[in-house]
């Protein structure tokens, strides 16, 4: 039985009061979850619509007014309350015709019994929106508190971080003073990365408490195109000695020229968090390797270690907010982790980590090497100047996806233009440089579905004959919006990789 403070308040729209008795007595064992209360008129029901209610049931005429009338009424101001219909039959189109505008249930007057179960069955969903609005509720407290006490934390390490800055300042002056030796070059060097040390400090804690930062915690990204060599140098200078202490050896693999267009702090933050968590648990005489994959349209930076490694556990939720191990062991907050994916996705990248089997972490994530808009100028520039190779278009707003078709297509040597604005593509064969061999274009996309740019491409006389593979996830929306006499051919969503370049080459030979 269900407690009484989580009763269904119930209103009933009843022109006769022999009928609300009716009702009411059919369901006198539901009085324990249901509290009733009787309308009569419009007027009536207007005045009780202010109030909160569970359920409305009503009779097919109502005040003079059909169902569907008082339904619209009600959904308008209280379009989650659940509405059912009691009547003498109305016959299935209308009744149908009531279910999709939102009537809950249809009982016939007949059959009033089968009121307590369409009570019961409501009475449940209306129980567990109650616990889960409650559970809600209870984490959006947690989570309130837990940011507060975040803000509060850092707020108090101001003063400390003050004083430690004042103090490496100290030491500068007074270094300054003193004759030149080998000791005061060393204090120097310590206080100057004293002092390096704590602006990064200022700088996360201004970070964490910016107001105007995103949901994730992460506020704007100021990109800039930064030497990824040097960023990594000054990120080890600051942990050197958690470094030494442990006499770990850090060997780094990357070449010198490599540069990225990223937000410096933030990229600064996401190196610090990774090699620091190594440092952490690599074992005293163990080795850190930070290395790099070179792709064509993106770099992969890898922070490997050669401690414990991570269990199964730990690999599926360590990117997770707050999240701080299943022991509850672990001195961090949660955030360090959760914080680098959201600074890599906001520059278009992506972070995973997997064990390797001689033991130890690999931490990984991508950067791409340079905005899309860029890609595509390098795109054409290249195409212009390697006219030999025959030329594709690829229209996609999924980045993924366009990404890969065009890694696959250059790699079979052809050279591809890639849009990820069907307007942008449109624009371009309107300006007939000239014009691609094919074009694969996706069917939904935001700014244009494949229907729309198929009739406006069919405009343009010069480009009219240039063929077209569409792709989607479902083919029958193609075949029901577009002559399949416009498009050569239709690829199914998941793209099989093989079968997209067998097509091109039925279109396209080298």
């Amino acid at each position: 039985m269900y407690p009484q403070e989580i009763r269904l308040k119930t209103l009933i729209l009843f022109d006769s009061k022999n009928e609300f008795d009716s009702l009411v007595k059919h369901l006198s064992d539901e009085s324990t979850i249901v509290f009733f209360h009787h309308v009569q008129n419009l007027e009536d029901l207007v005045f009780e619509l202010k109030k909160k209610w569970d359920l409305i049931i009503s009779d097919y005429f109502f005040s003079h007014n059909k169902a569907h009338d008082i339904l619209k009424m009600i959904q308008k101001s209280h379009p989650e309350i659940p509405f059912v219909l009691v009547s003498d039959g109305v016959g299935e189109e209308v009744t149908a015709d009531l279910m999709k505008a939102g009537v809950e249930d249809v009982v016939i007057k007949s059959r009033l019994d089968r009121l307590s179960a369409v009570f019961r069955r409501i009475n449940r969903e209306h129980v567990t929106k109650i616990q889960e609005f409650k559970a809600q509720k209870m984490a959006n407290q947690a989570l309130a508190s837990r940011e507060q006490m975040l803000a509060i934390v850092s707020h108090d390490i101001k003063n400390p971080i003050s004083a430690i800055q004042l103090e490496a300042q100290m030491l500068l002056r007074a270094s300054g003073r003193c004759p030149k030796s080998a000791l005061t070059e060393e204090v120097k060097i310590q206080a100057n990365r004293i002092l390096k040390t704590t602006e990064r400090m200022k700088l996360l804690i201004s970070d964490l408490l910016d107001k105007s930062k995103s949901i994730n915690g992460l506020s704007d990204i100021n990109k800039d195109r930064l030497n990824v060599l040097k960023l990594i140098h000054d990120v080890l200078d600051g942990l050197k000695p958690l470094i030494e202490q442990k006499n770990i050896f850090v060997f780094i693999s990357i070449p010198d020229e490599c540069t990225i267009e990223v937000d410096r702090n933030k990229m600064f933050q996401v190196f610090s968090n990774l090699i620091n968590n190594s440092i952490k648990f690599t074992p005293e005489g163990g080795m850190i390797q930070i290395s790099l994959e070179d792709h064509d349209f993106f770099y992969i930076f890898i922070v490997q270690d050669t401690g414990a490694g991570l269990n199964e556990n730990e690999i599926l939720n360590v990117f997770e907010k707050y999240w701080t191990g299943v022991s509850g062991e672990s001195n961090g907050t949660g955030l360090g982790l959760f914080i680098c994916k959201t600074i890599i996705e906001a520059h278009g990248g992506k972070i995973n980590v997997e064990n390797v089997p001689q033991g130890g972490a690999k931490f990984y994530f991508s950067i791409p090497k340079e905005s899309w808009n860029e890609k595509e100028s390098k795109f054409e520039i290249h195409h212009h100047v390697s006219n030999h190779r025959k030329l594709i278009y690829v229209i996609d707003d999924d980045e993924d996806l366009r990404e890969v078709i065009c890694w696959a297509l250059t790699k079979e040597g052809y050279s591809v233009s890639p849009f990820c604005s069907p307007r942008k593509a449109l624009e371009e064969l309107n300006d007939n440089k000239r014009l691609p061999e094919l074009i694969i274009l996706d069917f939904h996309m935001a700014e244009i579905n494949g229907d729309e740019f198929v009739l406006e491409k069919q405009n343009l006389k010069h480009a009219e004959q240039c063929p077209i593979i569409m792709m989607s996830a479902s083919p029958k929306d193609i075949e029901d919006s577009i002559s399949l006499g416009s498009i050569q051919q239709v690829i199914t969503k998941p793209i099989d990789l093989e079968g997209l370049l067998d097509a091109v080459k039925t279109f396209v030979n080298h």
